[in-house]
């Protein structure tokens, strides 16, 4: 999904191409309109909100929630593709679309075979890891038996889930911050997936540290600036840093690891690399 326009602006612009005629308004007062379209009382009024919230959303100074994006759609008669570009100017999917993809993407296959050098997983938008190269499962970035909602990269952060990952406090905040934020996200856009919804409540129950920054709604994700050490019994230890790359379609998260300059040993090099099902060894 792309995120090119603004909300505000998108708004604008379709309020300013409806006439009121179009839109069933009844003109009244002076014959001569200051805008071409639809004033933003009108709108608000034919969407079921008040002005002053439409203002906000115009200005960016609040965040749509689906229902409003879709209430203004209604109001501003938008076509289908129209819709869809209101929605995906708010962060969320297509109209009717309910379930998050969860499948791997001929894209994020493609990139996990040419990282054949670092240690790589795929996640899909709410941080569950799906499938990581080979190089990931020999440096073991957390636990490889792990199963179920152990495989959530959120889920083992705020849970305390054992593993061989440990981090500063400084890096810990961070990481749950962006982890938080993009949960915010995939809730926007699929609102209506279950399992999603049913993991934003169990973590919420499970880690107090997750219900306070769950209320407070970090916005953007600040982005990622990872840092971990991985500790290997008998191995050494190695300093890892974490990038995430979106790929679209499908809304996929490849999780990069890469050693920082000046670092210790090198990564464990693979000599074969495969996904695996869904209920083996994954990990944070």
């Amino acid at each position: 999904m792309r995120h090119d326009d603004d909300f505000g602006a998108v708004v604008r612009t379709f309020r300013a191409r409806l006439s009121p005629a179009a839109a069933g308004v009844t003109a009244a007062g002076p014959a001569t309109r200051r805008v071409p379209g639809l004033r933003r009382a009108e709108l608000a009024e034919l969407a079921g909100i008040s002005e002053d919230h439409l203002r906000r959303l115009e200005q960016g100074r609040r965040r749509p929630s689906p229902a409003v994006t879709d209430a203004l759609a209604r109001a501003l008669a938008l076509n289908a593709k129209d819709h869809s570009r209101l929605r995906a100017s708010a962060g969320f999917a297509e109209p009717g679309t309910a379930a998050m993809p969860r499948e791997l993407t001929p894209a994020a296959v493609r990139l996990l075979d040419r990282m054949t050098e670092f240690p790589a997983c795929v996640c899909d938008a709410s941080w569950t890891v799906l499938t990581g190269n080979a190089a990931w499962q020999a440096q073991d970035c957390g636990a490889r038996t792990a199963r179920g909602r152990d495989r959530n990269m959120a889920w083992r952060v705020f849970t305390g889930v054992p593993g061989a990952v440990h981090r500063s406090p400084g890096a810990l905040e961070n990481l749950r911050s962006s982890l938080v934020a993009g949960l915010h996200t995939a809730v926007r856009r699929y609102g209506q997936d279950r399992e999603l919804r049913a993991l934003v409540t169990d973590l919420a129950a499970a880690s107090p540290a997750f219900a306070r920054l769950w209320a407070t709604d970090p916005g953007v994700p600040p982005g990622w600036v990872d840092t971990m050490t991985v500790r290997r019994p008998g191995a050494g230890d190695v300093e890892l840093d974490k990038d995430v790359l979106i790929v679209e379609p499908g809304d996929l998260r490849v999780v990069v690891f890469t050693e920082p300059r000046g670092g210790g040993e090198r990564a464990a090099r693979p000599t074969a690399g495969r996904p695996f099902p869904k209920d083996t060894a994954l990990s944070r």
